[in-house]
C-alpha cells in the first residue's frame, strides 16, 4: 500500500542536451529540481515535476493480475529547441510549453507508453508523438531502473521548425535550403535509474541516446544525427 497524500521531493538537477536538435556541441544547465505528487490507494493521481510538467491521471485501472492501464493529461516544458547563434539569420527558439496526452500499460515488468504533444506557447509550435517501451528492474531497498526503445514522429510544423531551412535563411546562414516534412524523427534507447540514499535522499538519472532519421537526419542543419540527452538530480523528500 503506497503512502497516501502529498509527497514532495526538492533538490538540484543537471540537464545536458544538444545546443539544438542535430548539433555537435552540448550544453549543461543546472536547474532546481522538484517533484510534487498526490498519491492515493491506486498510486500517483496528480503530478508536478520537471520532465512531466503539471498533470493528472484521469483514468486508472488495475486488473486482478496486477496489470495497469492509465491515461493522463498534462502541460509541461518542451525541451526540443533551435536556440543557437552559430548560423546568422536562422530562425531560433528555446524551450516552449506543450499540452500532452499520455497512455500507459504495465504488464509484469514491462511498461508500454504512448504520448502526444502539441506546442501551446513558443517553442516548435508543432505536434509530435512518442512510442516507448521499457523493462523495469527492482533491486536493493527501493531502487528501480528501466531500459527500452523509443520512437518519435512529428507533423510538418514540428519538423520544419526544427530541421527546415528556408531560402531566406539559406542566404543568411550559408546552409543549403531544406524542406522538412512530417514523418519519423528519431529512434532511441532510453533508460532511468532511481536510487535511495538513506531515508530521505534519492539520486535519479534519465539518459537517452537517439539517432535522427528521415528528414531530421538529412537536414542541412543536422551536423550530428546521433544525439544524447541526460537529466540527473539529487533530491530530498519533505
Amino acid at each position: 500500500m503506497p503512502q497516501i497524500g502529498w509527497q514532495t521531493d526538492l533538490g538540484l538537477g543537471l540537464i545536458v542536451n544538444p545546443e539544438y536538435q542535430g548539433a555537435e556541441d552540448y550544453r549543461a544547465l543546472p536547474v532546481p529540481y522538484f517533484d510534487v505528487r498526490y498519491v492515493d490507494a491506486q498510486g500517483t493521481k496528480t503530478f508536478f515535476n520537471v520532465p512531466q510538467g503539471f498533470g493528472t491521471y484521469f483514468l486508472r485501472d488495475r486488473s486482478v493480475s496486477g496489470n495497469r492501464f492509465a491515461l493522463s493529461a498534462a502541460v509541461g516544458p518542451g525541451f526540443q529547441n533551435r536556440d543557437t547563434d552559430e548560423f546568422q539569420g536562422l530562425k531560433t527558439f528555446g524551450i516552449g510549453l506543450e499540452a500532452r496526452l499520455g497512455a500507459e500499460y504495465d504488464i509484469g515488468r514491462w511498461s508500454l507508453q504512448a504520448g502526444l504533444a502539441q506546442a501551446v506557447a513558443s517553442g516548435h509550435e508543432g505536434f509530435y508523438g512518442n512510442l516507448n517501451a521499457s523493462y523495469r528492474f527492482v533491486f536493493g531497498r527501493g531502487a528501480i531502473a528501466g531500459l527500452g526503445p523509443s520512437l518519435r514522429f512529428g507533423n510538418s510544423s514540428y519538423m520544419s521548425a526544427l530541421y527546415g531551412v528556408t531560402q531566406q535563411e539559406s542566404v543568411s546562414s550559408g546552409l543549403s535550403a531544406f524542406a522538412a516534412g512530417s514523418g519519423m524523427e528519431s529512434v532511441a534507447l532510453q533508460g532511468f535509474l532511481s536510487i535511495p540514499l538513506g531515508s530521505k535522499w534519492r539520486f535519479t538519472g534519465v539518459a537517452r541516446a537517439g539517432e535522427l532519421i528521415g528528414d531530421a537526419g538529412d537536414s542541412t542543419l543536422t551536423a550530428q544525427p546521433t544525439q544524447f540527452f541526460f537529466v540527473t538530480a539529487l533530491t530530498r523528500r519533505f
